[in-house]
């Protein structure tokens, strides 16, 4: 994987995109800004592997629009940001190359001077935030034991719980049939939660080794790719984005999508596909807001119960975008205006971060 030592981007749609080999770990990272809002911007830190360093801004970029879209959405006063760290494929960052990584990482959010906030992400973890805040102030999703809110993934679950509840009408979830596929921190406390209520699940991952849990929640469990021709109630995609495509779509038996993975459709076509087949698709962007939400709170003093009155918003923003959909639109169009609102207004009224 190759890049030069540093060099920024600005693109039209981006306020700023800077790509830098790391000059302890070597490794390829980049953040991309797509909008500040009063001068911030939050998202997460991603670290996996990519075949080549413009596959990870890529993905930085079109993860970055999303946390916009998130965050306008939700009522935050912030714009749409991530990072990413490419690994190469196979390789495990543990020990002092990890800590080099993230080190790296720390000075690249530094350098933004507090226009990019950068947390929790797939493949970091709190512990890996709390090292970066030793060379940077610019990072939410601290250990609870500093005033952060730890994990978020646990606020992202509940938001992905609230979602499915008003996609299916609100009522008890007890004996529907739900499909969660991957199985990661936010889709195991997921299947965990839905459970709890009565659910019976049908769970997929690309790791064997989730198998336990499925035991555990006695769930059915199938491959990821049997998972999306299961009859059931409601799919819930919480892997890595881009799963749905027309191919996919062609094959669902469900007549709700409603998931916590982001950018889950391939093209925005497919939003199209989806509501000419009559599947309900609950936008990932307004679903998997819980966590922003959360790291979002921290910034001014985290207040979990002002957390979870907003998480508990997720289901009338659906609720609204659904009632939009229905006057010929879809749900992406519906929840893209919404969003375009919220920010022409500066927010949404209610309990709102």
């Amino acid at each position: 994987m190759s890049a030069t030592a540093e060099h920024q981007v600005l693109l039209s749609d981006y306020e700023d995109v800077r790509v830098r080999r790391g000059r302890r770990s070597g490794l390829t990272m980049a953040v991309a800004v797509h909008r500040t809002v009063e001068g911030r911007s939050l998202g997460g830190c991603r670290m996996r592997a990519y075949a080549t360093a413009d596959e990870a801004v890529r993905d930085a970029e079109r993860l970055a629009r999303a946390m916009t879209l998130k965050a306008a959405v939700a009522g935050l006063p912030l714009g749409g940001a991530k990072g990413v760290i490419a690994v190469e494929a196979g390789a495990r960052l543990v020990n002092s190359r990890r800590s080099d990584a993230l080190c790296d990482f720390a000075e690249l959010v530094e350098s933004f001077g507090g226009r990019y906030i950068t947390a929790q992400d797939v493949g970091t973890c709190e512990a890996d935030i709390g090292y970066m805040s030793r060379f940077t102030k610019y990072v939410a999703g601290r250990p609870v034991a500093d005033g952060g809110c730890g994990d978020p993934s646990r606020y992202t679950a509940h938001g992905v719980e609230v979602a499915i509840r008003a996609s299916l009408g609100g009522g008890s979830i007890a004996g529907r049939h739900i499909v969660v596929v991957g199985l990661g921190h936010v889709g195991g406390d997921l299947a965990r939660r839905l459970r709890q209520d009565g659910a019976e699940l049908t769970v997929a991952d690309i790791d064997s080794a989730k198998r336990r849990l499925a035991k555990q929640l006695d769930a059915r469990w199938v491959s990821p790719e049997e998972a999306l021709e299961v009859e059931a109630d409601l799919l819930a995609p919480c892997a890595l984005g881009g799963l749905l495509d027309r191919r996919v779509v062609e094959r669902l038996r469900v007549p709700i999508v409603a998931g916590a993975a982001n950018n889950q459709l391939a093209h925005e076509v497919v939003a199209d596909q989806l509501a000419e087949r009559g599947i309900v698709w609950a936008p990932d962007f307004v679903v998997n807001a819980g966590g922003l939400i959360a790291v979002a709170e921290e910034l001014h003093g985290f207040n979990r119960l002002h957390v979870e009155r907003a998480i508990a918003g997720i289901g009338d923003t659906l609720r609204e975008i659904y009632a939009r959909a229905e006057d010929g639109t879809n749900t992406l169009i519906a929840a893209q205006e919404l969003a375009a609102e919220r920010t022409d207004t500066g927010g949404s009224d209610g309990d709102d971060v």
